[in-house]
């Protein structure tokens, strides 16, 4: 598996070149490797960038830990999961992170109601949430799954662009395999 780190905002996104794919930019056209975003700032995500997804899974996966039970915590142990190579668990940390976002969601768009927050906050980790389980189920196999999960991402408020560059990706390797 290869990293490659760019910086976006509050978070990072994570080349993941899977499947004997080469990573490249999110920019170049056709884009050869899925991202993945993790939150660099918190939920351990320098642990996972740094390559020490095992310590930040131990961590995260404590239920008395500073971020259990929230977003940037299960998106980033999706993440963990996923280089850990333990798909199954990645699977429900993304689930559970896009559960945890259409709740932050909710709560978010009523603080709108007083000025403060944004509803684009709260796309953005629903976009986040959405475009990393789009790639477990791209990695699975399940293009249709994922296509839907990408498209969902790019639908909302947010300026995450992860989802649009792994659709492309998504759609370069379905079109290969065709030929």
């Amino acid at each position: 598996m290869r990293n490659h780190v760019v910086r976006h905002g509050a978070a990072l996104m994570l080349l993941l070149g899977l499947l004997g794919a080469v990573s490249a930019q999110a920019d170049e056209a056709p884009v050869q490797g899925y991202i993945m975003t993790v939150y660099s700032n918190m939920a351990h995500g320098k642990k996972i960038l740094s390559g020490s997804e095992n310590r930040a899974i131990a961590k995260l996966a404590r239920k008395n830990d500073l971020h259990a039970g929230y977003l940037e915590g299960e998106i980033n142990l999706c993440v963990a999961y996923t280089k850990a190579k333990q798909v199954d668990k990645a699977t429900a940390a993304c689930d559970s992170a896009i559960e945890l976002s259409l709740r932050d969601a909710k709560r978010i768009k009523r603080s709108t109601l007083f000025g403060r927050a944004s509803v684009q906050v709260a796309d953005t980790g629903r976009a986040i949430a959405l475009t990393n389980r789009g790639v477990l189920h791209a990695i699975a196999g399940e293009e249709a799954q994922a296509r839907a999960k990408f498209e969902m991402a790019m639908e909302l408020q947010s300026t995450e662009q992860s989802a649009k560059a792994n659709l492309a990706v998504l759609e370069s390797r379905l079109a290969a395999s065709r030929s």
